[in-house]
């Protein structure tokens, strides 16, 4: 009987996860307008095998963001999140970083230790945004 229960249990949590929890966290912050609208890098995965739309809305202009955000990565300026989970216990930067203000295409955004772990720029616009 006991068994059963557990087995229940773990039915209404997997059946709450997938049908409640998931979708939000997929959309995380996303106006319904945002999650209809093309975004940069649609035509570049035909058929993505993961699709999330996240969003946070900043009430400054995008130029005040823009150098936070292209200065992102492992060995960089960090993740601006939990440093001891997203850093290995590296501070992230609390102040603009001249030296990492340049991206280009092709660029090497490091996600954790190593020369080759990361994300590949693939096109940015400055001040609106990066792919």
């Amino acid at each position: 009987m006991v068994m059963i229960g557990i087995a229940v249990a773990a039915t209404v949590l997997a059946a709450a996860f997938v049908g409640l929890y998931r979708p939000w966290q997929l959309r995380w912050g996303a106006t319904t307008e945002e999650l209809a609208r093309s975004m940069p890098g649609d035509d570049l995965v035909h058929r993505p095998k993961f699709n999330a739309t996240r969003a946070v809305t900043v009430t400054v202009r995008p130029e005040d963001i823009w150098p936070w955000l292209v200065q992102i990565g492992f060995g960089r300026a960090g993740w601006y999140s939990y440093d001891i989970f997203d850093n290995l216990g590296r501070h992230s930067a609390e102040r603009i970083m001249p030296e990492l203000q340049h991206v280009e295409a092709g660029d090497l955004v490091p996600i954790g230790p190593g020369k080759s772990s990361g994300m590949s720029v693939k096109e940015y616009e400055r001040n609106r945004w990066m792919l």
